[in-house]
């Protein structure tokens, strides 16, 4: 796994964490709110209860044994506001109690008693509350109960409300710990596996890369050796141009010299690109290209019975790179061609402008290339061919030019059958920026 696939899923993993913790605090502040709301409902709807036993207290009459028969309940207190402006009990005793004095003066009707002035009063120290109300003699009457049963059930759901948001933070930091773990297991899994792939792709790499040095030191060897022969017969053949005495032998040593200084040439190609070397910016146009490869190949073509076609797109730019080198690529792309088709099939030889690059394809009908197969194509010694009919180095030599060249080279299975083979190379005009992309 790379860096910034490590540090994504760690935002990740926080990302999460604030989300549990956020959606915890939400539920949690939401819930508190609307238990808060039910308790002050609930609280009003007592304070309506004793401000209706106020208006029936106030608009008795001479009737005092019905209100200590009220204040029996031992949480329930009358008081009634004499004329002095003093608080009394319906048994005479003093009320001393400057909350519910102001809430008198003042015309309220329903007022909340905090725990000290309840205690005065003689109510549980808790929470109280007081129903006001005036006969029509103008006295006022107040009826006190304690909300003690209120504000424990109040106390109870709240109890109850912190149970939930407790367990349900539990059970969230409990899944979110869980899915922390698994991601983190899998972040640890995906890096083993991709430092397996990275140490597999890499001893792939050294493995071909050794394979390929050795094919370059061989192939300088067999330069070096063929070098000698070589030279033997272009002399030989010089020789004999000098003593034909007729058309057709001059024809023919001249055609030996020919391909002894084409042979040279592509030696000394291939030996550029052993060495790493860039290739000659020659510009060349690929109806050219295509030209000498089929010339090359069509006696093979004719011994196989296979037709070979061409078409060249109109208007298809030129080419950079060398002449020779491209050739052979082409050459080693028609003869694969040939020997996957049968007697009486055809192979065509297409160059087009697509996406930028003129690409030069070559398709056959034959029974086509697995996808296994074609991602093997290139490999060093790689062959599906019957023994003594392939070496494995073609398609490589044709990756290795296609690169050499800055193209690419793409084969795979066709629609419909067959096999399809493309070699994608720059136009000769493309700025020095994308060629170097």
């Amino acid at each position: 796994m790379s860096l910034h696939s490590e540090q994504s899923a760690v935002r990740r993993q926080i990302l999460l964490f604030v989300a549990i913790v956020a959606a915890v605090v939400v539920v949690a502040v939401t819930l508190w709110f609307d238990a808060r709301r039910e308790a002050n409902a609930a609280l009003d709807d007592f304070a309506r209860e004793q401000l209706a036993l106020a208006v029936a207290a106030a608009n008795l009459e001479h009737a005092p044994s019905a209100l200590v028969r009220l204040e029996k309940t031992d949480a329930v207190v009358v008081v009634e506001q004499t004329d002095a402006g003093k608080l009394l009990r319906p048994s005479g005793a003093p009320v001393d109690c400057a909350a519910l004095d102001r809430a008198i003066a003042s015309g309220a009707k329903t007022v909340e008693l905090g725990h000290a002035d309840a205690a005065a009063i003689g109510l549980p120290a808790r929470t109280a509350v007081a129903g006001i109300a005036r006969a029509r003699d103008g006295r006022a009457m107040a009826v006190i109960a304690s909300a003690v049963h209120e504000r424990d059930r109040e106390i109870r759901a709240q109890e109850r409300l912190v149970l939930g948001i407790a367990l349900a933070a539990l059970l969230a930091f409990g899944f979110g710990g869980i899915a922390l773990r698994v991601q983190q297991s899998e972040n640890k899994l995906e890096r083993e596996l991709a430092t397996k792939e990275a140490e597999k792709l890499g001893e792939g790499r050294l493995a071909r890369a050794d394979k390929l040095a050795t094919m370059g030191a061989f192939a300088t060897g067999i330069a070096h050796e063929i070098a000698t022969p070589l030279g033997v017969i272009a002399a030989r053949a010089e020789m004999a141009a000098a003593r034909a005495n007729d058309e057709k032998s001059s024809r023919a040593v001249a055609a030996i010299l020919e391909q002894t200084e084409k042979i040279r040439g592509i030696i000394k190609s291939f030996l550029a690109v052993a060495r790493g070397e860039p290739p000659p910016h020659l510009r060349v146009a690929p109806e050219d290209l295509v030209r000498q490869a089929t010339r090359m190949v069509e006696h093979r073509y004719a011994a196989a019975g296979v037709t070979l076609e061409t078409d060249v797109e109109r208007g298809v730019p030129d080419v950079t790179g060398e002449p020779r080198l491209l050739e052979q690529a082409l050459v080693n792309l028609l003869l694969n061609a040939c020997d996957a088709s049968g007697s009486g099939q055809r192979v065509r030889a297409q160059v087009v402008s697509q996406g930028g690059r003129v690409c030069f394809c070559v398709r056959d009908e034959g029974s086509g290339i697995a996808p296994e197969v074609a991602a093997r194509a290139t490999e060093p010694f790689f062959t599906t061919k019957a023994e003594g009919r392939g070496s494995g180095i073609g398609l490589l030599i044709v990756n290795e030019i296609a690169k050499h060249h800055q193209g690419r080279f793409v084969i795979g299975a066709r629609e419909g059958g067959g096999t399809e083979a493309r070699l994608e190379l720059l136009p000769a005009d493309t700025p020095k920026t994308e060629k170097a992309a």
